[in-house]
């Protein structure tokens, strides 16, 4: 088999805008592999897979990893085994990171993903329905992104009133540069139908004669030759290409590199695997989201079972206490849980920013067997003090008269646990979970930094031929859901490697 120019491993978030830019603007022959089955159009997907809000989304269709949480504790780590990847099977938020991250990135001596380089991609991907005629939107792209109607029911609204009662801000438009307070979730959906990577980017790719899709086909590593990658191995045979592009997302990626031999030495020998370029950063600083709830019986009426599930989002500037940092996550879930039955309202708890970091090792070589995902959440000292603050200004929040009318009872927690310092970081610790919102593990740095994998353009430092483009390579928190920022570093990275 003649080598393609490209290899793209993940048809997720970064890997099908990559995969589908790179084939159509720069006529590089490009093979797109994927580890999960492939559904070409919305008509011939699953309702599940096809409906924004749909709570059992994931089922069949996850890499069913687990993560240690804190203390031992273990819980799932939602990650999508489709064409479309995670954006196939997430709730369908379209929240862009903030300005501050991209400074925080570009402080690294990575000027190229400074807010006002990544804004333009930012803005190259969407179809901004409420605002695309802003100057920091995007009206043309192939993206759909809205917020919906204004017409949130008495449970959504009364956390809207609760929230702004608590003096925080309305926001229209949470998307904009240096948005802040409560506002309408921005979502890639049309019609509740989730605008995946498959419906928005491969869909219209399909088809072209630089463009192969081949589902179905797990990687088991990448194929080098001496510090040079020239192609993976998959189902038992060897697939040359000049240059491999790894888009498989936060766990996936950085084990991917640690199987292939680029990874910590120690780590790697201690596995019995050959150690082709020693790289200490592979599968460090791992950094989630803690995410905690409050949860609530709503009164008759006040939850419809054909509500979304999220309506607004919160990103409060300041978490009580401490500095001003824009980490504070709040928002409203309220319908039916997973699995069915009666309406429940929680209020999740969320930070954006807590120096905790995590790790990704592998427990095997086996690419069957999955890696070893640790948050390590409250790990770092005042991580766990962020969260009781931010936990009893949430739970003010759920006692404001204009949410709590809307409430029979409140679940497991009262003012007595609040008040109790002791027994709100047990409970929390208890509760914690993750937001489902992994970075990092090939964090991006100069090759002067020990901790970087890749550089600016996305190279993997010591290795010709390599790049990674997805979440793992972000370097710094991100104060946002994922899905967007990824989908903008697929965007960017075609934009680098053509200008290159």
């Amino acid at each position: 088999m003649p080598p393609r120019d490209v290899v793209v491993i993940g048809s997720g978030a970064a890997g099908g805008v990559l995969a589908a830019r790179l084939a159509r603007d720069a006529s590089r022959q490009v093979l797109l592999l994927e580890a999960g089955p492939d559904f070409a159009d919305v008509a011939a997907m699953p309702q599940a897979l096809r409906r924004a809000d749909a709570p059992d989304a994931a089922t069949g269709y996850d890499w069913e990893l687990q993560a240690t949480i804190c203390d031992g504790r273990r819980g799932p780590l939602t990650r999508g085994k489709v064409i479309g990847g995670s954006t196939q099977v997430n709730g369908a938020g379209a929240v862009r990171g903030i300005p501050r991250d991209f400074a925080e990135w570009s402080a690294r001596g990575l000027p190229q993903w400074a807010w006002e380089r990544v804004l333009t991609s930012y803005c190259n991907l969407e179809h901004d329905l409420e605002f695309g005629d802003a100057p920091y939107h995007g009206a043309t792209g192939p993206l759909p992104i809205t917020r919906g109607s204004g017409d949130y029911g008495p449970a959504m609204q009364g956390f809207i009133d609760a929230t702004l009662g608590a003096g925080h801000v309305w926001s229209a438009d949470m998307n904009a540069p240096g948005a802040t307070g409560i506002g309408p979730y921005p979502s890639n959906q049309r019609d509740r139908v989730r605008m995946s990577t498959t419906v928005a980017f491969l869909e219209a790719a399909r088809g072209h004669p630089d463009l192969e899709i081949r589902a179905d086909t797990t990687v088991d590593r990448i194929v080098l030759d001496g510090t040079r990658a020239i192609g993976v191995a998959a189902g038992g045979d060897v697939l040359p290409a000049a240059e491999i592009i790894v888009c498989a997302g936060t766990p996936m990626s950085p084990a991917l590199l640690l199987r292939s031999g680029i990874g910590p030495a120690g780590d790697l020998t201690r596995l019995g695997l050959d150690v082709a370029v020693d790289l200490p950063g592979v599968g460090a600083n791992f950094i989630d989201q803690p995410g905690a709830v409050i949860p609530a019986v709503p009164r008759s009426g006040a939850s419809a079972r054909d509500d979304p599930l999220r309506r607004v989002i919160a990103r409060l500037p300041q978490v009580p206490g401490h500095p001003r940092d824009d980490a504070f996550y709040l928002c409203l879930f309220t319908g039916p849980p997973p699995g069915g039955g009666p309406p429940l309202s929680a209020l999740m708890v969320g930070d954006m920013a807590m120096a905790s970091r995590g790790s990704v090792t592998l427990a095997s070589e086996d690419p069957a067997v999955p890696p070893e995902v640790d948050c390590a959440f409250y790990s770092a000292p005042g991580d766990l003090d962020r969260m009781i603050a931010m936990y009893r200004h949430a739970w003010e929040i759920a006692n404001h008269t204009a949410f709590s009318a809307t409430v029979d009872r409140f679940e497991w927690i009262d003012d007595a646990l609040i008040a109790d310092d002791e027994r709100l970081a047990a409970a929390l610790r208890g509760m914690t979970f993750s937001r489902i919102n992994p970075v990092g593990g090939c964090a991006m740095g100069p090759s002067s930094d020990p901790a970087a994998v890749v550089d600016a353009h996305g190279r993997v430092h010591g290795v010709e031929g390599l790049r990674v483009a997805d979440a793992s390579i972000l370097p710094v928190p991100l104060r946002a859901p994922a899905a967007l920022t990824c989908m903008m570093i697929g965007e960017h990275l075609a934009t680098l490697m053509m200008s290159e």
